[in-house]
């Protein structure tokens, strides 16, 4: 069985790694064997106060087909969440996977194909239209290669591969009483814990090996000029990101247990001058604080790094596993 999850997440994009990461899953169990908590840590180095914090999640089995889960939260800073404390309740089919979670405004349904194997995530029980959203699943061959986020007055986002892409070793998925691709597939955090303590079917079998991540590269920002007829020099730096699919690597032990799981994001920094002409005509007639039109020339971008962003995940079993 699975005793705790390390997740490290590195940033080399700034000098101060100010967006660096780290977390912890911790699984306690019952008598029978099912897991009865997790504790999860969010690391003293995040960046902002309401990201430090320990989560405790308590799963309780009383009633038949069903799963009373509440979620509670102790801040760093001592704080707590004793009076928001998170309860939900999860549905259970005949084979004991989940078919509904329910929350105090709605709920979230979710549908097996015939293989017991996740076939769709139904969120559109939402009072906003806006809110509602379903993804799909496909599999060949017991292994999930297609997922199909549909949402309301959006497009459809289809994430799709062929075995050979997604599978080059064929790492099976059967040795944990976890399932780590529940890490790596885009599940809200809502019931990601789901996924992860097997409760969504039988799963792909095999470990997802390339996982689709991508950043959004930032633009150049934008000045207000209040002094007209001038031409002023800029220049700033962004981040290209090179890839958006990673290969993930897994690395076993003697036994072929999972002990870690890692990729990388790689990245270009890029240095850009420019220079901005601006004219006489104010943006806002009337109103010189908003500044005047202007154009750009020269522009000149010069790589001056390449480097990585690093996922790493670190399992750890009890010693009988």
């Amino acid at each position: 069985m699975i005793r705790k999850v390390i997740y490290e997440y590195t940033d080399n994009e700034d000098e101060y790694k100010s967006s660096n990461e780290s977390k912890s899953y911790e699984f306690k169990y019952n008598s029978l064997g099912r897991i009865a908590e997790c504790v999860r840590k969010n690391g003293s180095d995040a960046s902002e106060a309401n990201l430090k914090y320990t989560e405790t999640i308590a799963f309780d089995y009383t009633i038949a087909n069903e799963i009373r889960i509440q979620n509670r939260r102790i801040y760093h800073d001592g704080t707590s969440s004793d009076g928001e404390i998170e309860k939900s309740t999860v549905m259970l089919n005949e084979q004991g996977f989940a078919t509904r979670i329910t929350f105090p405004a709605d709920y979230v349904g979710f549908e097996y194909n015939a293989d017991n194997r996740l076939s769709k995530i139904d969120n559109t029980n939402t009072k906003d239209d806006y809110d509602k959203f379903w993804i799909t699943l496909g599999y060949t061959d017991g292994l999930l290669t297609k997922t199909v986020y549909h949402e309301n007055y959006h497009e459809d986002e289809v994430w799709e591969y062929t075995v050979d892409e997604l599978y080059p070793n064929c790492y099976a998925n059967d040795k944990f009483n976890i399932d780590p691709n529940g890490f790596l597939l885009d599940i809200d955090d809502d019931y990601q814990m789901l996924y992860i303590m097997r409760l969504f079917g039988n799963g792909s079998k095999c470990y997802l090996e390339k996982i689709d991540y991508e950043m959004d590269s930032e633009g150049r920002p934008e000045s207000i000029y209040t002094t007209p007829n001038e031409t002023v020099h800029e220049n700033y730096t962004y981040i290209k990101y090179t890839e958006t699919v990673h290969p993930v690597v897994y690395a076993f032990d003697n036994n072929g247990y999972v002990t870690t799981m890692s990729w990388n994001e790689p990245f270009k920094k890029i240095h850009v001058d420019y220079d901005v002409i601006v004219g006489n005509t104010l943006k806002r007639p009337g109103y010189p604080e908003y500044g005047y039109e202007y154009t750009t020339t020269n522009e000149r971008e010069t790589e001056v790094e390449t480097n990585k962003n690093r996922f790493f995940f670190k399992f750890r079993a009890s010693k009988a596993h």
